[in-house]
C-alpha cells in the first residue's frame, strides 16, 4: 500500500477530496447491493407463499378430489346403554337390529393368599418381592411351564429365584402381573380380550433323563461366566423348548455353540488373569521405603499399641501389596501376558513351576488348586466346547422326545394356584390353592339375524363399528340406524372454501399492493437516524409491494379463480358451477377478488340471511354436489400440478421461478465483489496520485529554497 500523503505539502484536504471522488463510484454499488437485498426479500415472500399455497394442493384439495370425503355417514342407537356406533364411508344407509348375547372379556386370575410361615412351622410371615420360591416351599427344578395365547414359556425355579422373577416372568410372556404385598396375592390377566389370548400355566418336574440333559447343559454352556445378554438368549431358546415340547434347532444349535465358545473364553481370561494376580502375590513385595512410610503412619496414631498396632501396620501393608498388583495388571505388560495366555492355554506344570499348586501335609497335591488356574488353548478350548453342546444337545433333543417334564399338580400350590388351561372358571374354594380364575370369552352378537363373534368389546359390521357396552335381554335387540351425516359434509366443503379464500386473499394482497417505487432499502446512515419502528414500517411497505403485478403470481391467481370458478358436466348430464350449488362470489364488494361465499352460512355476513342452497343439495341430492365439487377440486388440483413441472427457472413442487431468483443472486453477489475490489483499487490509485503530487511539490518547494539561499534572498 502506498503512503498517504494528507496535504503536508499543499495544504489540501486529501482525506475529504478522495472520499468525494469515491462517493459518487460507490453509488453503483450501492444500486447493486440494493437489488440484491430487494431479491432476498422477494424469495423469502416466495418460499412463504409456496408452502402455503402447497400446503392446501397437498392436503385440503388433494382429499376434496376422492368422492369418500362427501360420502360422511353417522349412526344413531336406541339404546346407548348396551352400544354406540360409528359409520365409515362404507357404511350403507337403513337400519339394523343387535342382539348382545356375549361381551368380550379377559381371562384373569387371583391367587389364593400365601401361606407363608417361619422356619418352626408355625409364625406367619409377609412375602416381599424378594422373597424366594423355594423360602415358599416349592421345590428346586420345579419347571413352570406358562403359555399365552400361541406364545409358551418355561422358568425353572433355582435356589435364587424370587417372587419378582416369577412376576417378570409372567409379564415378559404378555400377561399384566402383579404381587400384591399387603394382600399376599398374586393378580394375573391377559392384556387383550377374547378366547384366543387365555393362558395356561403348570408346575412341572424334570424326568431322570430330563434333569440330566439340562444340568449337561447348562454346564456345557458355562452358565456362570454367560453375559445377561447371552443368559436371556440361552434361556430364551432352551426353556422356549422345554415350554413347547419342541427340539433345539440347528440353528440353535449353532448359536448355542458360538455362546459356550464365548464363555470358554471368558473363563479362560478369568483364570489367567487370576494365574499372574496368584504368581505376582507370591513374588511381589512392597518396597521398605513404603513399608517405613506405612509404620511411621501408624506410630503418630496413639490410639493403637502392641499387637493392635503391629496387626494394624500389617494389614496396611498387605492391603498396599493387593493395590499394587491389581495396577500391575492393568498395565500393558501384563495385558499383554494374559493376552498370550488366553490363546495359548495355562497348564498345570505351568501352575507347579510358579508355586501355585497345593499340597497338604503329606505332600499329596490337591487336584482344585491347579485347576483353578488351568486351560485348553483356543483351539482346543473351541472344539471341545462345541462338542460338549453337540452332545449336550443330543441328550436334550432325545429328553424332549421321551418327555423332558410331567405336570407336578401340588408344584403351585405354595403360590396359591393350581395348575390350569384357561378353559375353565373357577370360584374361591373350588380348588385347594382357594384360586379364583375367570375364563375369557369373545363378543357374540346377532346381526340382523346372522350370529357374529369378535375378541374385541367392539366389532365392526359392513362399515359399522359396534361399541358394546352390555348385554341385552332374551329376544331383546338394539336398533342402528346409519345415515349420511349431511352436516359433516357441508363442514368438511366450508373448511375447503375457507381455506381456499384464505390463500387467494393473501395472494390478492400482494398482487394488488400499492407501489413503493419511492423507498429504497436504508443505508446505514438513514438506519441510525430512524427509530426501529420506523425502519420496520419502511421496510415492509417495500416488502409488501415485491410482487405487486407479478406475472407469476397473477397467472396463479387465474388458475385459481378459473378453475373454481368453471364448470362441470355431471352424470346426469346437466352442466353445473359452483354457483349452481350455493356458492358465488360476493354480489357487493368487486374488490374481493374473487372469494367465494356460502349462501345463506351463518358465518356469512353478507349472505347468511340467504337460502342455504348447498345444505339443500346435499340433503336432496348429495351425489351430484359431491361429482361436481370432486371434479372442480380435481381441475384446480391438476393445473396447480402442472404449475410445480420442473423447468429451467424452478424446481419441482415449487410455484415460481426460485432457480432463476438463486441465480440472479449469485450473479449479484459476485457483483458486489468485483465492485468493492474495483473500488478498492480505484481509491489507491487515487491516493497514489495526490502522494505523487504531494512528493513533487516537495520536491519544487526545496528546489525553490536552495535557489533563493544561492540568490541571497
Amino acid at each position: 500500500m502506498p503512503i498517504r500523503m494528507t496535504g503536508l505539502t499543499s495544504g489540501l484536504d486529501t482525506e475529504s477530496i478522495v472520499n468525494q471522488l469515491m462517493s459518487a463510484q460507490r453509488t453503483k454499488q450501492t444500486k447493486v447491493e440494493n437489488k440484491k437485498q430487494k431479491l432476498e426479500w422477494k424469495q423469502e415472500i416466495w418460499k412463504g407463499l409456496n408452502t402455503k399455497i402447497y400446503g392446501f394442493y397437498k392436503d385440503s384439495l388433494s382429499k376434496m378430489k376422492y368422492s369418500s370425503n362427501y360420502s360422511t355417514k353417522k349412526a344413531s342407537v336406541s339404546d346407548s346403554t348396551k352400544l354406540t356406533a360409528t359409520a365409515s364411508t362404507k357404511a350403507a344407509a337403513g337400519s339394523y337390529k343387535v342382539a348382545i348375547n356375549k361381551i368380550a372379556s379377559a381371562q384373569y386370575v387371583t391367587s389364593g393368599k400365601l401361606d407363608y410361615k417361619d422356619t418352626d412351622g408355625k409364625t406367619a410371615k409377609t412375602a416381599t418381592s424378594s422373597t424366594k420360591l423355594s423360602d415358599l416351599g416349592m421345590s428346586l427344578g420345579t419347571v413352570l411351564k406358562l403359555k399365552v395365547g400361541d406364545k409358551s414359556s418355561a422358568l425353572e425355579v433355582n435356589d435364587s429365584t424370587t417372587i419378582k422373577d416369577f412376576v417378570n416372568f409372567c409379564s415378559n410372556a404378555g400377561l399384566n402381573a402383579t404381587f400384591d404385598e399387603k394382600q399376599q396375592r398374586f393378580f394375573l390377566s391377559s392384556k387383550d380380550s377374547g378366547e384366543k389370548n387365555s393362558f395356561s400355566l403348570s408346575a412341572n418336574t424334570y424326568s431322570s433323563e430330563g434333569g440330566t440333559a439340562i444340568t449337561e447343559l447348562n454346564d456345557a454352556v458355562g452358565l456362570a461366566n454367560l453375559t445377561s445378554s447371552q443368559k436371556t438368549k440361552y434361556n430364551s431358546i432352551v426353556y422356549g423348548a422345554i415350554a413347547s415340547g419342541t427340539q433345539i434347532s440347528d440353528d440353535d444349535k449353532e448359536t448355542l455353540k458360538s455362546i459356550a465358545v464365548s464363555s470358554a473364553d471368558a473363563d479362560a481370561k478369568s483364570k489367567a488373569t487370576e494365574f499372574y494376580r496368584a504368581s505376582l502375590n507370591k513374588t511381589y513385595d512392597i518396597s521398605d521405603e513404603e513399608k517405613e512410610k506405612i509404620k511411621k503412619k501408624y506410630d503418630s496414631d496413639l490410639t493403637l499399641s502392641g499387637d493392635d498396632r503391629t496387626k494394624a501396620i500389617a494389614d496396611a501393608i498387605e492391603k498396599k501389596k493387593k493395590s499394587d498388583i491389581e495396577e500391575k495388571l492393568k498395565t500393558d505388560e501384563y495385558k499383554t501376558k494374559i493376552s498370550e495366555a488366553v490363546t495359548k492355554g495355562i497348564t498345570a506344570e505351568e501352575v507347579r513351576k510358579a508355586g501355585l499348586a497345593v499340597n497338604d501335609d503329606s505332600g499329596v497335591e490337591d487336584p482344585a488348586s491347579i485347576s483353578k488356574y488351568t486351560f485348553e488353548k483356543t483351539e482346543t478350548r473351541k472344539e471341545n466346547a462345541e462338542k460338549a453342546i453337540e452332545s449336550a444337545v443330543g441328550k436334550f433333543n432325545t429328553a424332549i422326545e421321551s418327555g423332558i417334564t410331567s405336570d407336578n399338580g401340588s408344584g403351585l400350590l405354595k403360590l396359591g394356584l393350581s395348575n390350569f388351561d384357561g378353559a375353565t372358571s373357577y370360584k374361591e374354594g373350588d380348588l385347594a390353592s382357594n384360586m379364583v380364575l375367570s375364563k375369557a370369552a369373545d363378543t357374540e352378537i346377532v346381526y340382523n339375524g346372522a350370529t357374529l363373534t369378535s375378541n374385541n368389546t367392539s366389532i365392526e359390521v359392513a362399515g359399522v363399528t359396534l361399541n358394546l357396552l352390555g348385554t341385552t335381554a332374551a329376544g331383546e335387540s338394539v336398533n342402528v340406524t346409519v345415515s349420511n351425516d349431511t352436516s359433516a359434509v357441508y363442514d368438511t366443503i366450508k373448511e375447503f372454501i375457507t381455506e381456499y379464500n384464505s390463500i387467494l386473499k393473501t395472494m390478492n394482497t400482494y398482487y394488488d399492493a400499492a407501489s413503493a417505487s419511492s423507498y429504497e432499502v436504508l443505508t446505514d446512515e438513514q438506519k441510525e437516524a430512524m427509530s426501529d419502528d420506523e425502519v420496520d414500517k419502511w421496510n415492509t411497505k417495500i416488502k409488501d409491494s415485491l410482487l405487486r403485478r407479478d406475472s407469476t403470481l397473477s397467472s396463479l391467481i387465474s388458475v385459481m379463480k378459473t378453475d373454481m370458478m368453471g364448470s362441470y358436466k355431471a352424470s346426469n348430464g346437466k352442466t353445473y358451477s359452483l354457483a349452481n350449488l350455493g356458492i358465488s362470489t360476493s354480489s357487493k364488494n368487486y374488490n374481493e377478488g374473487g372469494l367465494l361465499h356460502i349462501k345463506g352460512d351463518e358465518d356469512d355476513d353478507e349472505f347468511a340471511d340467504s337460502t342455504n342452497t348447498l345444505m339443500k343439495m346435499l340433503e336432496e341430492d348429495p351425489d351430484t354436489v359431491k361429482e361436481v365439487l370432486s371434479g372442480l377440486a380435481s381441475n384446480l388440483y391438476d393445473s396447480l400440478n402442472k404449475k410445480m413441472s420442473t423447468s429451467t427457472m424452478s424446481s419441482a413442487l415449487t410455484f415460481y421461478n426460485d432457480k432463476e431468483m438463486a441465480s440472479q443472486l449469485s450473479d449479484y453477489k459476485k457483483e458486489i465483489s468485483n465492485w468493492e475490489s474495483k473500488l478498492s483499487d480505484m481509491e489507491e490509485k487515487y491516493y497514489s496520485q495526490f502522494s505523487a503530487m504531494e512528493t513533487a511539490l516537495a520536491k519544487l518547494q526545496s528546489q525553490q529554497n536552495t535557489l533563493s539561499s544561492y540568490l541571497g534572498s
